[in-house]
């Protein structure tokens, strides 16, 4: 086989794996072994945006550097700091990162789903290989399962946390002057 056909085969193969895949919605942490053992089983939290108090929002800490906002997150149980990128459609981690997590058995040969290309910012389509991050975990508070990353091929490139994980809230907000991203669960 030649491996035009092989990966021809393996877009196939995420195309269809993707089809009618719900993505489970974010979750506050909140220490309750039954809330979190609920979830893992299908159960979703879900509120009305409108009817929610200041006690049902998540805020979770951010730092700033030359205007870019950064969280602490967990990564398959391995901390990072990542960039808060509202503009990127995924989540975004170096090869360094990837390669980094799988020596240390963070990232195992499973979690590996492929190749895609995507295009970047300055217009230009790049290939990189596709990870399934089991779990990415905002500063301890929010938990997302089965999160789809991009590895960049770019030993320097910045994580980014982008829509394929803020997607899984009803809604966030920045709050610059408290330093805070605060979040409304689904």
């Amino acid at each position: 086989m030649n491996l035009q056909y092989c990966i021809m085969c393996l877009a196939i193969i995420m195309l269809t794996a993707c089809i009618g895949e719900k993505k489970r919605p974010a979750f506050y942490d909140n220490g309750a072994e039954t809330e979190i053992d609920s979830l893992m089983h299908g159960s979703e939290i879900s509120a009305d945006y409108d009817q929610m108090t200041d006690a049902e929002i998540v805020s979770i800490p951010f730092s700033e550097r030359d205007g870019v906002k950064y969280v602490n997150v967990s990564v398959n149980g391995f901390g990072f700091e990542m960039i808060f990128d509202t503009g990127c459609s995924g989540t975004l981690i170096s090869v360094a990162e990837a390669n980094y997590l799988y020596q240390k058995g963070y990232l195992v040969q499973d979690d590996i789903i492929g190749v895609a290309k995507s295009q970047i910012a300055d217009g230009s389509i790049v290939e990189n290989m596709v990870v399934n991050l089991k779990e990415i975990v905002l500063d301890g508070k929010i938990r997302c399962t089965d999160v789809t990353a991009t590895v960049s091929a770019n030993n320097n490139a910045p994580l980014l946390l982008g829509n394929e994980v803020l997607n899984r809230v009803a809604v966030y907000s920045v709050d610059n002057k408290k330093k805070t991203i605060n979040f409304k669960l689904k």
